[in-house]
């Protein structure tokens, strides 16, 4: 039965944007059960914060846009038989245009298998010199289809080199956590494999990859032998060497990848790996991987890779809050710290809780179905609309993610507001040259997933809104014109800066679109 969409909310009914529900009807996927909660009227009087708009105060050139780690969900769901809605509902509906895949190790036949089911991503070389191409065809499936439906960044990942180039001989990590598990004879190895997938893929899948990394979270210390999932400690003396060897095995074979590293846990341990690399692996690197469990250095992240010249990406983030809004959080807080190019969830579909967009159990069972954690839609906010080849903008709140779509001439601000409270903000475009005349508006919060809200009118360039608890706001402003060319100031101006500013025709050849229904 088809569900109403209501401009206005109706209590018991599930708000839901006709945006969002045009994307999972195409997609041919389940549309979600109703909420049970209604929002709240607007208060008479709340506190006030101001958003100032500033197009000279660049923090992201051109933003590279929104992914997902294959790993391990598609390894599971791409085996379904309702596959193909999982896939729409990542990459069409949510419009993730940047896979990480996995390249298993595949653990020791010899030894007890204590990967968690969905974590048993096979390898293709089980044994020294046997190689099988039939292998990982759930994960394969869901990469081809990825592509196929507008996914233009592939990164290939390991977890853990095969179980015989180990020192333990297993795939999970060394006896003790702390010591390289990766042999030392096997480190040129290790990058032939990873370039021999590589290449072997792009043949016979026709995909393209634009890096490789031969390493994940390597500065950690919990990959301990008989862990139920793969990993393998580098430290960054080893990280070193094996860039170096990546980039010379890549090298031989004419393939275009770049090397994406370190990839680690936190901050400040890709900070330390990276100081760790000698200085020709550090030039090896096309693109600097970070993960941002731990938020504990965003100033030195960004500034080693501004003195770098590499562009940063936030290549995974996770959390197990199914309301969307630590997530949230994080990533406004990655891409306007870290100027971050690009933001990667760690998994679109999980089988814990609150950790996925979605949930299936991933278990073997046969159960294909799945049922939406709020996060979803909270995704759905950011990367329906601030889309890839946006340039992000300063706002001059900390609650304020702003991007400016050059080709469409949209400019698209999403506001978070995690209190428990409404919040009222005035948002000033006056520094624009000009403006339609209204903010169309989305909202997710408790009872409203990606809900339609009444266009607020702009006047003299302002408009006023209130952002309601616990919720996440998109507005998109079209017709947004500049005027005068941009004096573009970074905000590490002073400090060096990632690139020169781009021009206009440069921003105008992104693929874009703010308003995007695929």
């Amino acid at each position: 039965m088809l569900m109403k969409c209501f401009i206005k909310p109706v209590a018991g009914e599930l708000i839901l944007s006709a945006v969002l529900m045009a994307t999972m009807l195409q997609a041919g996927v389940d549309l979600p059960v109703a909420a049970s909660e209604s929002p709240t009227p607007r208060p008479s009087s709340v506190s006030s914060a101001l958003v100032t708009v500033d197009p000279n105060s660049v923090l992201v050139d051109s933003f590279d846009g929104w992914g997902t780690s294959l790993c391990w969900w598609a390894n599971v769901c791409g085996g379904y038989s309702n596959r193909e809605a999982y896939a729409r509902l990542a990459f069409t509906t949510l419009g993730l245009n940047i896979v990480r895949y996995n390249i298993g190790g595949g653990e020791n036949p010899s030894i007890t298998n204590s990967l968690s089911f969905r974590a048993r991503v096979p390898g293709f070389e089980p044994a020294e010199s046997t190689w099988n191409w039939n292998a990982d065809q759930n994960q394969r499936w869901m990469l081809k289809r990825a592509v196929a439906l507008g996914v233009n960044h592939v990164i290939a990942f390991a977890n853990s080199p095969p179980w015989w180039m180990t020192v333990s001989h297993s795939v999970t990590g060394s006896t003790n956590g702390t010591d390289n598990n990766l042999q030392a004879g096997y480190e040129q190895a290790f990058s032939r494999y990873l370039v021999n997938v590589v290449s072997n893929l792009t043949l016979v899948d026709g995909v393209k990859f634009d890096a490789v990394t031969p390493m994940n979270e390597p500065a950690a210390n919990w990959w301990v032998r008989g862990g139920l999932q793969e990993g393998c400690h580098m430290d960054a003396a080893q990280q070193s060497r094996v860039v170096n060897d990546l980039s010379s095995a890549l090298a031989g074979t004419g393939l275009a990848p770049g090397i994406d590293a370190p990839e680690d846990n936190d901050e400040q341990s890709t900070i330390n790996s990276l100081n760790g690399y000698d200085a020709p692996s550090r030039s090896k690197l096309t693109l600097i991987g970070a993960h941002t469990y731990g938020a504990n250095g965003p100033a030195g992240l960004r500034s080693i890779a501004l003195a770098l010249r590499k562009p940063l990406w936030i290549s995974e983030y996770a959390d197990q809050d199914a309301s969307g809004l630590p997530m949230a959080r994080r990533i406004h807080d990655d891409i306007t710290q870290c100027f971050a190019h690009a933001w990667v969830y760690w998994q679109v579909v999980d089988n814990y809780g609150g950790w996925g967009c979605l949930y299936n159990p991933e278990d073997g069972s046969g159960n294909t179905n799945y049922s939406y954690n709020e996060k979803f839609y909270v995704m759905w906010q950011f990367s329906h609309f601030i889309r890839p080849g946006c340039q992000v903008w300063n706002a001059g709140d900390t609650n304020s993610l702003v991007a400016y779509d050059a080709t469409n001439h949209h400019l698209v601000i999403v506001t978070l507001n995690e209190s428990t409270d409404f919040q009222h903000y005035q948002y000033d475009l006056s520094h624009l040259g000009s403006t339609g005349s209204k903010a169309e508006c989305w909202r997710t919060s408790a009872g409203e997933k990606g809900a339609p809200l009444d266009a607020v009118p702009l006047t003299n360039g302002q408009f006023a809104a209130y952002a309601a608890p616990q919720s996440v706001t998109t507005y998109v402003i079209a017709n947004v014109f500049l005027g005068s060319p941009q004096a573009i100031r970074h905000p590490l101006d002073g400090q060096g800066s990632q690139s020169e500013p781009p021009t206009r025709a440069a921003l105008a050849g992104g693929k874009v679109g703010a308003n995007r229904n695929p």
